[in-house]
């Protein structure tokens, strides 16, 4: 997939250190608790995954699955962060559920603009890929829209077609 050039992100000055991409799903992948408690969901992201040192340049929350694109600053540990933020949540509005999540959390790293650039355009494209909406800034679940407010990345309305990404090959 080439990189189209809205797609590009600048590289994070401010923030030395490595992007991944992670991937969280519930266990019961036909659920839609994520979306269903999207501020719970809200307030413990901020709570636990938003700290000096990390930066969500992407994230999609979608019924059953979490994607989000960090950047990371060396020596900062991630994992610790999201098992805290899974067992929060998963304390919070199934305590009688075990398990919730899934147990793997898939961790891609991402050591080039490319693959960046595809990892985002997988962040956005996750909704239409999922058959949820055809457009990526129809998705209210998405920091998409933070960007699309901040005068960033997107389709702007009356100028035709979408101009998300061919979705790349599905990440696991």
């Amino acid at each position: 997939m080439q990189a189209q050039p809205w797609l590009m992100l600048p590289a994070s000055p401010n923030l030395p250190g490595v992007s991944r991409l992670y991937t969280l799903r519930l266990a019961a992948p036909e659920s839609a608790l994520l979306t269903e408690e999207i501020a719970t969901l809200r307030a413990l992201w901020a709570e636990w995954m938003v700290a000096p040192g990390l930066r969500a340049e992407a994230v999609v929350v979608l019924p059953g699955r979490l994607m989000a694109l960090l950047t990371i600053a060396p020596g900062l540990e991630v994992l610790p962060r999201w098992r805290g933020f899974r067992a929060a949540f998963a304390g919070q509005v199934a305590p009688h559920v075990s398990p919730l999540w899934a147990e793997e959390i898939t961790i891609q790293p991402l050591d080039s603009p490319v693959a960046r650039n595809r990892a985002l355009a997988a962040i956005w494209d996750a909704p239409v890929r999922a058959g949820l909406v055809r457009h990526p800034e129809d998705w209210p679940f998405s920091s998409l829209q933070r960007d699309l407010r901040r005068g960033g990345r997107g389709r702007q309305a009356g100028q035709g077609a979408p101009r998300h990404a061919t979705a790349p090959p599905p990440l696991h």
